[in-house]
């Protein structure tokens, strides 16, 4: 049962279908608006999401880096102060008379010095005595 509606043609009629036409173009509008700015709104928050996982990832980047030149900085320092351990050692006169005589066998007059033979110079020394005697 389908009922065909006829529309009165009076003044208050097509003043309500006015209405309703301009009501429906100003929710036109407002939808095309609210799209606009949400699309808006949506490429601004994925730019600034892209831009903070660019930005983590730089973080992230400068921090392995720093942790490396914080390690060499460590490594200069102890270096340095090997360094300077040793520049107050050759400045002392018993540390280079200490050197002299172990390294380099200098004595004082009279002194006769003596060198006893490592333990790997016995093994060696074993070793070619037995390949003389065969």
């Amino acid at each position: 049962m389908s009922k065909k509606v006829e529309e009165i043609g009076n003044q208050y009629t097509s003043e309500r279908n006015r209405k309703r036409k301009r009501q429906q173009k100003k929710m036109k509008i407002v939808r095309r608006r609210v799209t606009v700015f949400g699309g808006l709104l949506l490429a601004i928050i994925v730019i600034l999401s892209i831009m903070l996982v660019f930005q983590k990832h730089s973080n992230d980047q400068m921090a392995v880096e720093r942790k490396q030149k914080e390690e060499q900085f460590q490594k200069k320092q102890d270096e340095e102060i090997a360094l300077k351990e040793e520049l107050n050692n050759l400045n002392d006169k018993d540390y280079i008379e200490k050197v002299a005589r172990d390294d380099y066998y200098l004595s004082n007059k009279g002194e006769v010095i003596f060198k006893l033979p490592d333990k790997d110079d016995k093994s060696s020394k074993s070793k070619s005595s037995d390949d003389n005697s065969k």
